[in-house]
């Protein structure tokens, strides 16, 4: 154990989370966490890649000695617990954040992003794991991600879980009472997450990055009271003040309604990063000029306008005027319906960025109702691609990002030895079946062509499932456009 621990203090060391005039403190503190004995052993450290390279053998250590349970959960909580001695306080990093901010807005970012990696918060070498490819439809590039960053959990930890005594602190897993949390069996380890405090708008905020990041620089920008998403004028402006403050960054809203929202409605939060999503390079299929801002419909699979202009406050008013639109529109042969007994049905996912001295501000249009036929959503995934993806379409997946559950590989692994060894699908593979006996039809599969195929059939999903989504179906285009002709256009010039 101890040529780990010594691995572990040399790795950070060289990436500077602390320094040689650190090391004897540290040690002391980790031998006395570990129970190690302080006899002087004089190790040579060897380098290694990523913390886990050394976490890994010492917890394995831990569980062969009786110390530690053997679950993910347990071991989780614990390499927290290491971590968190190398970590600097929060005023600490939020003044070296500032201070970086001042000169260049990149390396602060890049300051912040590779401490949360180098503590092992961001754990970058499960997400290493993630199995990612590509779909081509048109002229449309859609990214997919199997997700297999964050394990499940096992029984056991399920077990625990239903016995621990249940707490109503931190309130959510975005409060920021998060910083420093300990973490439970229901919970997990906050011990070495870091925040930085934000002013938006002159009210508080703060900003962190993700633990299992989606994509790059995955961000999270959350409120510092904990209350309910809303889309209003001042998401809008926020959104907008964001991209200002961090260089290269785009920042969204999820929904702020159930169905067509994100996983977490009850915290008001946006997401953020360093990351060029499909929707960006859409097609466009009119344009329209209101004063001073560009206005656009693209040619993507949830109906998505595009405002573009240099004024912020301009921009702003405009997003909001169509909100306000959108809200009330009614259009009842496409199923789009604004409420029903005062319960809301439209709204929107807005997405912002910074790009060649133009603002951008895309508004993507949504709606909750459920029918007979879609009891979860009408502009939901439906039933016949719930095999693939069944959860909520958010922010990520509504511009272009599929994320798909672990299971989906232990799946394709199975459809290949039901293809080539006849070996019968398990349970949990068998919702593919109808799927997978529909399209082999029309390929000759081989072993070497396999992948790719199915990759892009689960591709082909996806686009189906985004399709689902939109609101004015991709057929329906001219009625998008007239939408914005009578509803938009017309109402701004004057």
């Amino acid at each position: 154990m101890k040529q780990h621990i010594e691995n572990l203090i040399a790795y950070e060391i060289k990436q500077g989370i602390i320094h040689k005039r650190d090391y004897t403190y540290v040690k002391n503190q980790l031998y006395y966490l570990l129970k190690q004995d302080f006899n002087s052993d004089n190790l040579t450290p060897q380098p290694i890649h990523h913390p886990s390279d050394a976490l890994n053998p010492i917890l394995d250590a831990l569980i062969t000695a009786g110390k530690l349970n053997d679950s993910i959960i347990d071991r989780d909580l614990f390499d927290a617990k290491i971590m968190n001695i190398f970590a600097s306080l929060p005023s600490v990093i939020e003044s070296k954040f500032y201070t970086l901010h001042q000169s260049s807005k990149t390396a602060a970012t890049d300051y912040l992003y590779n401490y949360a990696k180098s503590l092992n918060y961001i754990r970058y070498d499960r997400i290493l794991k993630n199995k990612t490819f590509t779909y081509q439809s048109g002229d449309m590039k859609l990214q997919i991600t199997i997700n297999l960053s964050k394990p499940e959990k096992d029984p056991k930890d399920i077990i625990a879980a239903t016995k621990a005594q249940t707490s109503n602190y931190p309130l959510c897993v975005l409060c920021k009472e998060n910083e420093g949390f300990s973490g439970n069996k229901k919970r997990d380890s906050r011990d070495q997450h870091r925040l930085i405090k934000l002013d938006l708008n002159n009210q508080p905020w703060y900003f962190q990055y993700s633990p299992y990041i989606y994509y790059n620089e995955h961000a999270i920008v959350l409120s510092d009271k904990h209350k309910p998403m809303h889309i209003t004028k001042s998401t809008f402006k926020n959104l907008l003040t964001l991209v200002d403050q961090f260089e290269g960054y785009f920042f969204g809203s999820n929904a702020d309604l159930p169905i067509v929202g994100g996983s977490i409605l009850s915290h008001d939060h946006y997401q953020g990063g360093k990351h060029k999503f499909p929707i960006e390079d859409a097609k466009v299929l009119q344009k329209w000029q209101i004063k001073d801002v560009s206005l656009a419909a693209l040619d993507w699979p949830l109906s998505t306008i595009r405002l573009k202009s240099k004024s912020k406050s301009k921009m702003i008013d405009l997003a909001d005027n169509i909100l306000t639109i959108w809200k009330t529109y009614d259009n009842e042969p496409l199923d789009i319906i604004s409420q029903t007994n005062k319960t809301p049905h439209n709204t929107i996912t807005p997405v912002a960025r910074f790009k060649e001295n133009y603002y951008e501000l895309d508004l993507i249009l949504r709606n909750n109702r459920t029918s007979a036929a879609h009891p979860l959503g009408i502009f939901h995934p439906h039933s016949d691609k719930h095999h693939i993806k069944k959860e909520n379409i958010g922010l990520i997946e509504a511009i272009g990002l599929a994320i798909l559950p672990a299971r989906l590989l232990q799946s394709i692994t199975a459809l290949k030895n039901y293809h080539f060894n006849q070996v019968h699908l398990d349970a949990s593979s068998m919702i593919h079946k109808a799927w997978f006996d529909n399209f082999v039809q029309n390929y000759q599969i081989t072993p070497d062509n396999f992948d790719t195929i199915i990759e892009f059939e689960i591709g082909k999903v996806f686009e189906a499932v985004l399709n689902d989504c939109g609101v004015f179906k991709q057929k329906d285009q001219l009625l998008f456009i007239q939408f914005i002709e009578d509803y938009i256009y017309e109402k701004h010039t004057y």
